[in-house]
């Protein structure tokens, strides 16, 4: 049997709302599942695995409309889904009772259910979510039949909120394969037939790095999967350590070579270490350079504390300074340090 697992895709989020990427941002977001089908008849897939919000809230009729246009694209694969927590199945929800297309399997119920494809010997389980948080332990104690078919799990949840997961115990489920969805980062647990698949989008900041779906290919005997990326936009992390001698041109610099290595990227500068405490970072130069959308800056003055000692003998720099700096300080110590010294400094 030969799968593409996906799932997060969050239809109807709006990254980035309220700014210039808002809008494409939105596309990205929107577009992602017609990706995840033109891959599916690239791959000749038999089945589209997707375990948990494949929208971003309890879909409106038009997105329906939208999702199942895009499942009536699929040449070879049907398609079973769950709901998770962002879309789950509300009380008269239009997503119970829309039909999605003949090619399309809603596992609707709150308990475990399954619905089994004959011609190629797969049998696919799992339950929706009904509300907003699901904190029992669901999957606990789920184990495949032992019958000769495949047995595929869909799974959403993995934190205290929403179904809690034990990872090593459902590993040995007896699942061929276990589709995890919920947590946006991609993860393969190593030694298992087991995995998240991640967002095929980065849905805010935080969803930094690779995103796109499995596919894979399983009998009662073999298993493969390998990873395909699908995101048009990726965020991506900088992060740059500085010292004295760090200029505004050199810091721009390195990031303009940044960007142009990852066209496209959206880049989010963290610049930590040291810097000369007569330098501060122009932040709003470096928002204004072309892929950066966010720019965090965690420096700290480097201070001649020697010479602050000659120059202030006796005053209240002084004092604060033998008061702070101390053998054993603490990274809290030094922060206070660094900080209290640029505030009377400049008092100054």
């Amino acid at each position: 049997m030969r799968f593409v697992h996906a799932g997060d895709f969050h239809i109807g989020a709006t990254p980035e709302s309220g700014s210039e990427l808002g809008k494409k941002r939105a596309s990205d977001v929107a577009g992602a599942l017609g990706r995840v089908v033109d891959l599916c008849n690239t791959e000749k897939a038999d089945l589209l695995l997707i375990p948990g919000d494949l929208f971003n809230a309890p879909p409106l009729t038009t997105q329906l409309k939208e999702a199942a246009y895009s499942f009536s694209r699929l040449e070879t694969a049907r398609v079973v889904i769950i709901a998770g927590n962002h879309d789950y199945l509300s009380e008269n929800c239009a997503y119970l009772d829309f039909n999605l297309g003949e090619n399309v399997y809603l596992l609707s119920s709150d308990s475990m259910s399954s619905v089994y494809f004959e011609d190629i010997n797969t049998e696919v389980h799992g339950l929706s979510y009904h509300k907003k948080e699901l904190r029992e332990p669901v999957y606990d104690g789920a184990r495949a039949p032992q019958d000769g078919r495949i047995h595929v799990l869909l799974a959403h949840g993995g934190d205290a909120l929403h179904a809690p997961i034990k990872y090593s115990d459902l590993s040995k489920s007896g699942f061929d394969y276990i589709a995890l969805g919920h947590i946006h980062q991609p993860k393969l647990f190593k030694g298992t037939r087991m995995a998240y698949c991640g967002s095929p989008e980065p849905l805010d900041r935080t969803d930094i790095g690779a995103r796109g779906c499995f596919v894979g290919e399983v009998t009662k005997k073999s298993f493969t999967i390998m990873w395909h990326p699908l995101a048009r936009t990726l965020y991506r992390s900088f992060d740059l350590v500085s010292d004295i001698t760090l200029t505004q041109a050199a810091l721009e610099q390195c990031v303009k070579e940044e960007a142009a290595s990852h066209p496209g990227d959206l880049l989010i500068v963290n610049v930590t270490g040291s810097r000369d405490p007569a330098f501060s970072i122009d932040t709003d130069a470096v928002l204004n350079m072309d892929g950066v959308i966010e720019i965090n800056d965690k420096t700290s003055p480097e201070y001649d504390l020697q010479k602050l000692l000659a120059d202030h003998d006796g005053d209240i720099i002084s004092y604060y300074i033998n008061v702070l700096d101390v053998p054993d300080k603490t990274p809290a110590m030094q922060k206070a340090l660094y900080y209290g010294l640029n505030a009377l400094l400049c008092k100054e």
